[in-house]
């Protein structure tokens, strides 16, 4: 008796439906940065002899509300402090279900900071991730 429960309850388990809203990095290899309601990943790759960053945020199951409000992502490299931000973008091109930046001449102690455009200011260096920690970018 108690195996048939056991059996019926490991069968309900199974066939409960995944949500496809769930917010996953995009095919290959990236690093998961942080989350503000939507997750944010990137990745680094050589461009020429530098570094460029890679960022994709999803929307997860918010994706009503990006269409609704027209949200932005926005990414920076800051490098040293708050103040010294080399490298900074917008975006509000969402395809698949992720908006997508690059960040070009990057180094390896810069520090990365990802977040929807929304939000308040910034603060990359103090809460930034290091560049040197993201998975290099599947090709």
């Amino acid at each position: 008796m108690l195996f048939r429960r056991v059996l019926l309850v490991a069968l309900i388990v199974a066939c409960l439906p995944v949500p496809a809203a769930v917010a996953q990095a995009p095919q290959g290899d990236w690093t998961f940065v942080r989350e503000d309601g939507y997750r944010h990943y990137a990745c680094r790759y050589k461009v020429k002899g530098d570094w460029a960053v890679r960022t994709a945020t999803s929307w997860g199951k918010l994706r009503e509300d990006v269409e609704k409000y027209d949200f932005q992502t926005y990414a920076s490299l800051a490098r040293g402090s708050n103040e010294n931000v080399p490298v900074e973008a917008n975006s509000k091109s969402w395809s698949g279900g992720y908006a997508r930046i690059v960040l070009r001449d990057a180094r390896l102690t810069d520090r990365l900071w990802v977040q929807l455009a929304a939000y308040g200011p910034p603060a990359p260096w103090s809460d930034g991730f290091t560049v040197k920690r993201l998975k290099v970018c599947a090709r």
